[in-house]
C-alpha cells in the first residue's frame, strides 16, 4: 500500500517501491487471466503455478506495507489518531468505489438477464458473481475486525483486510512506544491487546493469514535498518496498484459470465476478452488514482490538527 512520501522519497530510492507494487499487482492480475479465461477451457496444467505466483506476489506486497508504514511511522510522529485518519483516508475512497463497481456489474449482468452463478464445466474456475453487501459495510466500519470485504465477486480483497487490520497493530506499537504519559501508554497497550486478541481468535485465521502477518512484520523490522534503497527500479509518475488490485477482478468475472454463456469462446476470442478486462481495469485504476485517490479525508486532518491545537492551548492555559 501505497504511503505519503516524503521530500527525499526519489533520492533515497523510496519511490522506485511504486513501481515494485505495480508489478507485484501486475503478476496478480495475469495469474487471475489465467484463471478466469482460460482454465474454463481446460488450460489447467499451469493452474497450481499461476495460484502461487499470486500469492507469492501477495506476501512481497506485506513486506513492502510493512517497510513503508514503518518508515512513515518512524518519520511521522503525531500520533496514532492522525495515522489511522491517513490510512482511511488512503484506502477507502477507492475501496469504496470497487464496491460501487462491483454492484454496478451486478445489476447490469442481471438487468441483461446473464445468469450470475457459476459456470458449470469451467473447472477450477468456479467463482459467481455474489457479494454479501451487509459484511462489507461492517469491515468498513470496523476497518476489517469485524464483517469481511472479500467475496467471489472481488475475492482479491481478502488480503486489504489483513493489512488493514496489521496497520492498526502497527500505529498502536508505535503509539506504545511514543505516548508520552502512562495513561497514553496504557490505552494504548490494552487496545493492543484487544486488537492481537480479535486477531487470535479470528475464525478466518489460516496458515497463510498467519504468513502474511509475520511477512508484515518482517517489512516493519526491516524499516528499522534500511534508509536507503539502491537505484533499480524507474519511477512511474501515477502508481496505479492498489486501485489495479482491487477492481480488475470482478470486471473480469463479469466479462466471463457474460461471455462464456450459453458456450465457452475459442481461446482466441478468450484472450481477446481478457485484453478487454485488463485495458479497462487498468484504464479505470489510472482515473481512480488521479481522481478518487488524492481525496485522501484532508479536512478531517485538518479539523483533528486544529481541534489538538486549541485542547493543547486550553490545557496549558489551565495548567498556568
Amino acid at each position: 500500500m501505497q504511503e505519503e512520501g516524503t521530500r527525499n522519497d526519489g533520492a533515497s530510492g523510496w519511490k522506485q517501491l511504486d513501481t515494485a507494487r505495480l508489478i507485484l499487482s501486475s503478476i496478480v492480475v495475469a495469474s487471475h487471466v489465467f484463471y478466469f479465461f482460460l482454465t474454463p477451457l481446460g488450460y489447467v496444467t499451469f493452474a497450481p503455478v499461476m495460484e502461487w505466483m499470486a500469492r507469492y506476489a501477495v506476501l512481497c506486497f506485506f513486506v513492502l506495507s510493512g517497510l513503508v508504514i514503518g518508515r512513515t511511522l518512524d518519520v511521522r510522529h503525531d500520533g496514532f489518531v492522525p495515522f489511522m485518519i491517513r490510512r482511511v483516508g488512503r484506502i477507502y475512497p477507492p475501496l469504496i468505489a470497487s464496491v460501487v463497481l462491483v454492484m454496478a456489474i451486478d445489476n447490469v449482468l442481471r438487468m441483461s438477464g446473464v445468469p450470475t452463478q457459476g459456470l458449470a464445466n469451467a473447472g477450477p474456475m468456479i467463482n459467481s458473481f455474489s457479494y454479501d453487501l451487509r459484511a462489507i459495510a461492517l469491515s468498513l466500519a470496523t476497518f476489517g475486525f469485524g464483517g469481511w470485504l472479500s467475496s467471489e465477486a472481488n475475492a482479491a480483497l481478502w488480503s486489504l483486510v489483513i493489512e488493514m487490520r496489521c496497520y492498526v497493530v502497527a500505529g498502536l506499537l508505535a503509539q506504545i512506544v511514543r505516548s508520552s504519559t502512562p495513561a497514553g501508554k496504557a490505552i494504548a497497550a490494552i487496545a493492543l491487546f484487544g486488537a492481537i486478541g480479535i486477531l487470535a481468535t479470528d475464525r478466518l485465521l489460516s496458515p497463510l493469514f498467519a504468513l502474511c502477518y509475520v511477512t508484515f512484520a518482517f517489512g516493519l523490522l526491516l524499516s528499522r535498518v534500511v534508509k536507503r534503497i539502491p537505484r533499480l527500479l524507474p519511477e512511474i509518475h501515477v502508481d496505479i496498484s492498489y486501485s489495479l488490485y482491487i477492481i480488475h477482478q470482478p470486471i473480469m468475472l463479469g466479462l466471463v459470465l457474460a461471455c462464456y454463456q450459453p458456450s465457452f469462446p475459442s481461446v482466441e476470442v478468450a484472450m481477446a476478452l481478457a485484453f478487454a478486462a485488463t485495458s479497462a481495469a487498468a484504464a479505470l485504476a489510472w482515473l481512480s488514482a488521479r481522481w478518487i485517490e488524492p481525496f485522501r479525508l484532508q479536512a478531517v486532518a485538518k479539523a483533528y490538527d486544529a481541534f489538538m491545537v486549541v485542547r493543547r492551548t486550553d490545557v496549558g492555559t489551565a495548567a498556568s
